[in-house]
């Protein structure tokens, strides 16, 4: 189970959500349907039979739900802005209002298709800049993502849209 539950997105048209086999002696019932992109709070993850499920919670009932009918749900940061300073350049965004989220990665590379590119990762959801030095004199392209760590998986959302900067000094 996980230490605060995590919001996901139905993805398929329709997903089942079932009751939990420990409430109905291992006999499969069904507690909800729910159409695409309804919000399911998941609260675990487990494994039965060959499928892996999530643990969801709907108002007060606990349920299970087939892994593959669910996506992760996270926003992408927005109002990057970049600001460039001797052999590098400061990067500041809007942070993502969800208060599950783990981090930000920020990827710059001289390539506008991100190839050979760096990444930087920042750790905490309040920190909302960082600054990239030892640069050399050249145009670098740089793009933003929230990620939410939950057990072992990383989940990330959208890139932010490109931004460029051109080192002068």
């Amino acid at each position: 189970t996980y230490d605060t539950p995590i919001t996901m997105c139905v993805k398929s048209e329709k997903a089942i959500i079932y009751k939990n086999l420990y409430d109905t002696a291992g006999q499969m019932e069904i507690l909800r349907e729910v159409k695409k992109n309804t919000k399911i709070q998941v609260t675990g993850e487990g494994k039965w039979d060959s499928d892996k499920i999530y643990f969801v919670k709907i108002g007060s009932a606990n349920g299970m739900i087939n892994r593959e009918n669910l996506k992760i749900n996270l926003a992408s940061p927005k109002n990057l802005k970049l600001k460039t300073r001797k052999y590098g350049f400061n990067v500041t965004w809007k942070k993502v209002n969800d208060p599950s989220v783990s981090g930000y990665q920020i990827q710059y590379s001289v390539k506008s298709n991100f190839a050979k590119a760096k990444t930087v990762k920042v750790t905490g959801a309040k920190k909302s800049n960082v600054t990239i030095a030892k640069l050399a004199k050249k145009k670098y392209y740089v793009r933003v993502r929230s990620f939410k760590k939950v057990g072992k998986t990383t989940y990330y959302s959208a890139w932010s849209t490109t931004k460029n900067v051109v080192i002068k000094k």
